[in-house]
C-alpha cells in the first residue's frame, strides 16, 4: 500500500518548481492530485507525466488572486472526487525591491498571492474537510520567515504572516480534525533562483536543493496518523548562508 493511496490533494502553483515536485511525489504515493496554477498548458504537461507514471491528476487552471476561481477550484475537486484530504498552498511570488521603491500596487499584489490566497484556499478546504472528519493543510513558508534577505520586505512580511495564519488554522481546525503545517525551505532550484540548477555551486554556501528534497517533507507530513501533526519543518542546505549563523 502506498503512503497516500486514494487521498485527494489540491496543490497550488503546481505547474513548476516546488508545486510540481510535491504533486508528482503525492501522485507517486497513490494520491489523486488536483493541479492548480494559471497556465493550462504547463499543468497539462505535469498531468501527462503523472499519468504516464501510473498516477492520477486533474488539471484545474486557477488564478489564486481571484476568489471566484478559487471557489471553482474546490467545487471542481469535490465534483470529481467527492472529498479533499490535503491542500498544499504553494503558489507564491518573490520580491527583490528596495523598500523605498515598492509601490502600494506592487505590495498589494504580493499580499494577494502569498497571503490572501492562502486564506481563501484554506477557508474553502476546511468547508469540505470538516464534513468528512478532517484533513491536512500544508503552507509553504520560507527561511525568510526567520532571516530576511535584502530588499525582500513584501515576501518576508507575507511569510511571517503565513506562519501566524498556519497556527490559527491548526488551532481552529482541531474541532474538525483539520490540521495545518508549514514547510520552510532554504535555497531550492525553483523559478525564484533564476535558473540555478540543483546541486553544488562554486562554494559550499552555493549548494541548491532539489524541489524533490522538499517534496519528501510534504509526503512525510501527510503520511502521519491523523492524530499526529508535524507542525513545522525547516529544510535547507547544510551551508545555507545567513541562517544558522550570522553573516
Amino acid at each position: 500500500m502506498k503512503q497516500l493511496q486514494d487521498r485527494v490533494a489540491v496543490v497550488t502553483g503546481a505547474s513548476n518548481g516546488l508545486g510540481r515536485a510535491i504533486a508528482e511525489a503525492f501522485a507517486a504515493e497513490g494520491a489523486k492530485v488536483v493541479l492548480a496554477a494559471r497556465r493550462k498548458d504547463a499543468l497539462e504537461e505535469v498531468a501527462a507525466g503523472i499519468k504516464k507514471a501510473g498516477g492520477t491528476a486533474l488539471v484545474a487552471p486557477t488564478d489564486v488572486t481571484k476568489e471566484p476561481e478559487i471557489l471553482a477550484l474546490f467545487e471542481k475537486t469535490k465534483a470529481a472526487y467527492g472529498r479533499l484530504d490535503v491542500l498544499v498552498n504553494n503558489a507564491g511570488v518573490p520580491t527583490s525591491t528596495p523598500t523605498e521603491e515598492m509601490t502600494l500596487d506592487y505590495w498589494q499584489s504580493v499580499l494577494d498571492v502569498n497571503l490572501t490566497a492562502v486564506f481563501l484556499c484554506s477557508r474553502e478546504a476546511i468547508k469540505i474537510m470538516k464534513g468528512q472528519g478532517g484533513g491536512r493543510i500544508i503552507n509553504m513558508g520560507s527561511i525568510s520567515a526567520r532571516t530576511p534577505r535584502p530588499d525582500s520586505i513584501g515576501y518576508t512580511t507575507t511569510k511571517f504572516a503565513v506562519e501566524g495564519l498556519t497556527r490559527s488554522l491548526t488551532f481552529d481546525g482541531r474541532k474538525y480534525g483539520v490540521v495545518a503545517s508549514m514547510i520552510h525551505p532554504g535555497s531550492t532550484a525553483t523559478g525564484f533562483m533564476q535558473g540555478r540548477p540543483a546541486g553544488p555551486g562554486k562554494t559550499p554556501q552555493e549548494y541548491v536543493m532539489s524541489p524533490h528534497d522538499v517534496a519528501r517533507i510534504a509526503v512525510l507530513m501527510c503520511s502521519l496518523p491523523p492524530e499526529v501533526n508535524l507542525f513545522e519543518a525547516t529544510i535547507l542546505p547544510n551551508h545555507q548562508p545567513s541562517f544558522i549563523g550570522r553573516g
